[in-house]
C-alpha cells in the first residue's frame, strides 16, 4: 500500500529482518532533498547488512508537490538532478555539486553505503524521457503499475537501445497491482469489479499513454468493457494458478527481470473503496503468495 514515510518504515523492517531484501517502489524522490535521501538509505543498507533498494518516481499529482513547496512542471528536472545528487555521494567522498535547485560545498554522506558502488537504484517513468532517464541513470526500469503490455513494450524500444549505447545490462522490473485468493471465481465476480473501479478513479487522472486516453474515451462512450477486460493484461488476479500462468506469460513476452506486486494497493483512500481488503486479508494475501505463487519461480 500507500506509506507516506517509507523510508522510516523501510529501517523498522530492516532490523526485523535478515534475508529478504527491502525498498521502495516508489519513493517520490523529486520533493525530497536528494542529500538526505543519500543518509536515510546508506543508514538503512547499514541497518539491514547490505539489502536495500531505492525504487523512485515522480508521482502524478500536483498537490503532493504544492504540500512540499515544488513547482509539479519542474519534476523531470529535479528528478535528473536529484538522480545524479544520489550515485554521486554514495560513490564518492569529499565531493561538491552546483546545481539549478541543489548546491553544497564539499561533503563525504555518513555512514556510507555497504553496497557498491552504491544500493541499486531502480527508475520508475512511463513517458519516453523518464525511460531514458531510467537508462543513464538507473540501475533498472520500473514499469507503470496499469501499463498496458503495448505500452510497456514500447518502453523496452526505448529503454534497451539507450542501455546498449552505455554498454550496460538492460534489467527492468515489471511492476503489478495484485488480487491473489484461494478461489479464482471469486476473486473475479466479488473483488476485481470493485477493486478495478477503485483504480479507475485515480488512474483517469494520471492517464498519458494512448491505450489508456482510448479506453476511457471508450468507457465515456458507454461501451460494455468488462472488469476482466480492463485487468487482462494490467493486473495479477486470481488464484495462485493463474498468478502463476500470467507471470509467465510477461516472462516470455517481455524478459522482465522482477516481478513488482502491491497487494489491495492503489485505491484513493476518498473512494470508499480503500478498505476492499482488510489488514488481515492483505496478509493472507502476501502469505499465500509467498506460499504458493513464489516457488514457481525459485
Amino acid at each position: 500500500g500507500n506509506l507516506s514515510d517509507p523510508l522510516t518504515f523501510l529501517a523498522a523492517v530492516a532490523a526485523r529482518t535478515s534475508t529478504v531484501r527491502v525498498g521502495t517502489g516508489i519513493f517520490q524522490l523529486p520533493i525530497h532533498n536528494p542529500v538526505r535521501v543519500a543518509e536515510q538509505v546508506a543508514t538503512i543498507d547499514q541497518i539491514s547488512g547490505g539489502r536495500v533498494t531505492l525504487g523512485v518516481g515522480m508521482g502524478w499529482w500536483p498537490l503532493e508537490y504544492d504540500v512540499h513547496g515544488s513547482n509539479f512542471k519542474e519534476r523531470g528536472a529535479r528528478m535528473e538532478e536529484a538522480l545524479t545528487i544520489l550515485r554521486l555521494v554514495w560513490q564518492n567522498e569529499n565531493t561538491s555539486f552546483e546545481g539549478r535547485f541543489h548546491s553544497f560545498p564539499e561533503l563525504t554522506v555518513h555512514p556510507r553505503p555497504l553496497q557498491s558502488p552504491n544500493p541499486p537504484l531502480w527508475v520508475a517513468g512511463v513517458a519516453p524521457a523518464a525511460v531514458d532517464r531510467a537508462a543513464r541513470l538507473g540501475d533498472e526500469w520500473i514499469c507503470g503499475p496499469v501499463q498496458s503490455l503495448a505500452a510497456a513494450l514500447r518502453c523496452l524500444d526505448i529503454y534497451r537501445p539507450a542501455c546498449a549505447a552505455l554498454n550496460k545490462p538492460a534489467d527492468w522490473i515489471l511492476r503489478r497491482y495484485a488480487w491473489v485468493g484461494e478461489n479464482d471465481e471469486q476473486v473475479r465476480t466479488e473483488v476485481l469489479p470493485t477493486y478495478v473501479d477503485g483504480l479507475m478513479i485515480h488512474w483517469r487522472e494520471s492517464a498519458e499513454e494512448k491505450e489508456e486516453k482510448e479506453l476511457f474515451a471508450r468507457l465515456d462512450a458507454g461501451e460494455n468493457i468488462t472488469a476482466e477486460d480492463i485487468a487482462a493484461d494490467r493486473l495479477l488476479w486470481g488464484d495462485p494458478e493463474r498468478v502463476i500462468g500470467q507471470i509467465r506469460g510477461y516472462e516470455a513476452t517481455t524478459q522482465c527481470n522482477h516481478v513488482h506486486t502491491a497487494f489491495g494497493a492503489g485505491l484513493p483512500a476518498d473512494t470508499g473503496q480503500a478498505s476492499l481488503g482488510s489488514f488481515d486479508d492483505i496478509a493472507a494475501m502476501i502469505r499465500l503468495f509467498g506460499r504458493e505463487v513464489i516457488p514457481a519461480f525459485t
